[in-house]
């Protein structure tokens, strides 16, 4: 009972930090592409019809409030084990090296990239997709608000690897709240509904990363491009579309001026 009483008491800030984080950037990303700058950024849509109304953004909307309370939930329980020394969180940057504390950025983010993707891809399976992630893939046309529409059970499931990660890896809390921001940042750029990144993207060192044409092609198809940070998955079990470059490509045309219909 003791250990509930402390997790609930750690509940309320979690959540408000969640919405006034989330809810700002998001807000600010929808704003200005969806609102501002929509007329002059017409040709960098990737889906040309625009089918997101305010039904759509109302549902996403209601989803988002649970999606941020599973998040604040789990925050909280990390928050009680690490009092409790069960966790490998430090706070003093001294007690491993700078090296680590770098690199540790970039194993949780392999971490997440590999847990989110074969998750994701149990969650397409037929038994399952039904009962948790069609509430996701309701929203074809996606935006920015779209990065927080699930079912409560979705965020649970993408968010457990938090848990043996916390315990058994020494992260320096600062980076894990980097890696937070980087994941909120990646996924408003996955449901943005735009391609912002450059025509050459995909012919640099860069193209390991997917962009937001990669995952709206999901939401378009379905089945494949299931990867949320990196392609490496994809790539190696065969499930990027085929077409995913060259519809790329073709938005990159669109956006110099080129109206082709994608």
């Amino acid at each position: 009972m003791d250990a509930i009483k402390q997790i609930l008491q750690n509940f309320p800030q979690g959540f408000i930090s969640g919405l006034l984080l989330n809810g700002t950037v998001i807000t600010i990303a929808y704003f200005l592409i969806w609102k501002l700058f929509k007329k002059r950024l017409q040709n960098w849509r990737i889906q040309l019809k625009e089918r997101a109304d305010a039904a759509q953004i109302k549902n996403e909307l209601k989803n988002g409030l649970f999606t941020l309370t599973v998040g604040a939930i789990f925050s909280s329980i990390v928050i009680f084990l690490s009092t409790r020394g069960y966790t490998k969180l430090y706070t003093t940057i001294s007690n491993y090296s700078i090296v680590w504390a770098v690199a540790s950025f970039f194993v949780i983010l392999l971490i997440d990239d590999l847990w989110f993707y074969w998750v994701h891809r149990l969650l397409h399976h037929p038994a399952i997709f039904k009962y948790i992630h069609l509430e996701h893939h309701k929203s074809v046309d996606v935006n920015p608000f779209t990065s927080v529409s699930f079912h409560f059970m979705e965020p649970v499931l993408l968010t457990l690897w938090i848990f043996p990660v916390a315990c058994f890896i020494p992260i320096y809390a600062p980076i894990l709240m980097l890696v937070q921001i980087w994941g909120l940042l990646d996924n408003i750029k996955s449901h943005l509904g735009y391609e912002l990144y450059p025509a050459w993207w995909n012919r640099s060192w860069l193209r390991f990363l997917t962009t937001s044409t990669h995952h709206n092609m999901h939401h378009k198809k379905f089945k494949g491009n299931y990867g949320v940070h990196f392609r490496f998955w994809d790539k190696l079990m065969g499930t990027e579309f085929n077409d995913y470059e060259s519809q790329y490509d073709a938005i990159q045309e669109r956006k110099k001026g080129k109206h082709d219909t994608i």
